[in-house]
């Protein structure tokens, strides 16, 4: 598993022409969890964002992202028909929402999320208590499934998904 926030903050290198062309600053994924894109400017009210397709990602490295070629950047408006969730920026943004079950049992405040190895779905959520209970104990991971209903301030899971150690 790759964690996004691993790829956040990371350059974006073209290897067609060697210039670096922005900075990662978010992960986008659709309502299933599927990765469109990384955002690498966000939009405001005077310019809109622009964004990387995924498809057009050609790795996910240490120390870069790297892409085919310039081409790559996309304006965010092409996205502006699909619910997109991520971990820090947007309307849907994951970091800082309290995990609780649809029992009303706390599980924890997401942290960071996991991505599948290709970076392709996100397949999970890195729990925080606090971070006395993050020394003491370590973060817990809750495995991204079906059924998640994202609130403002919550993402409510199944009562039947269970945090891992």
């Amino acid at each position: 598993m790759r964690k996004a926030l691993d790829a956040i903050g990371l350059p974006i290198l073209s290897v067609a022409s060697g210039r670096v062309t922005g900075m990662v600053r978010d992960i986008l994924c659709d309502a299933c969890g599927r990765t469109l894109g990384v955002v690498i400017k966000e939009a405001n009210w005077m310019h809109d964002g622009m964004y990387i397709p995924f498809q057009a990602i050609h790795s996910v490295g240490q120390d870069y992202l790297t892409v085919h070629d310039d081409s790559a950047l996309t304006p965010l408006h092409m996205l502006r028909n699909l619910e997109t969730i991520s971990l820090v920026t947007g309307k849907y943004k994951l970091k800082g929402k309290t995990v609780v079950t649809d029992k009303g049992e706390r599980l924890g405040t997401i942290e960071d999320v996991y991505f599948s190895m290709n970076w392709e779905k996100l397949v999970g959520y890195e729990l925080s208590n606090g971070w006395i209970t993050d020394l003491t104990e370590g973060r817990k991971r809750l495995a991204a499934k079906d059924g998640c209903i994202i609130g403002d301030e919550t993402l409510i899971v199944p009562n039947s998904i269970r945090i891992q150690a």
